[in-house]
């Protein structure tokens, strides 16, 4: 069984969802993705607003955690985020704290249009964010993403 590197960026940064998606996943360290935004550009009725997505933008990075997952993580990864229909999944080259270049699987949404994210699923994404200790200077970007609750 082959293993993967998984670029998180959303919701998955959340070492315990992760692990309940991908029992078996370890960490495998902070990345930066360069030329990406983090944007919300799908509804989720589930999440009752927009969810995470990353989109190219020359001047900007998007950090996150990479993740060490088996084929099964990953298809199992692939169903709870809804390959194909609502995203997905591409091979990106991220930046890792040794200043490494890595490839790393990650995932793109079908684009629906710019949604506000529910409080809830953004609070989510920084505590994740701070869990793994990604920059303050971005976690507080990501905390001032307005919000539709």
């Amino acid at each position: 069984m082959s293993r993967h590197l998984y670029f998180a960026y959303g919701s998955n940064l959340k070492l315990r969802q992760l692990l309940r998606r991908c029992p078996g996943s370890t960490v495998a360290g902070r990345a930066r993705l360069a030329g990406y935004r983090l944007a919300f550009t799908r509804y989720s009725t589930k999440r009752k607003g927009g969810v995470a997505d990353i989109v190219a933008e020359p001047e900007s990075e998007v950090w996150g955690v990479l993740y060490d997952i088996d084929d099964e993580g990953m298809a199992s990864l692939d169903a709870f985020e809804g390959v194909p229909r609502a995203y997905r999944r591409e091979t990106v080259t991220v930046t890792d704290d040794e200043g490494v270049e890595r490839e790393a699987q990650t995932y793109i949404a079908n684009r629906t249009g710019e949604f506000a994210p529910g409080r809830e699923y953004l609070d989510l994404i920084v505590s994740g964010g701070r869990e793994h200790g990604l920059p303050d200077e971005y976690i507080r970007s990501v905390e001032a993403v307005k919000t539709h609750a």
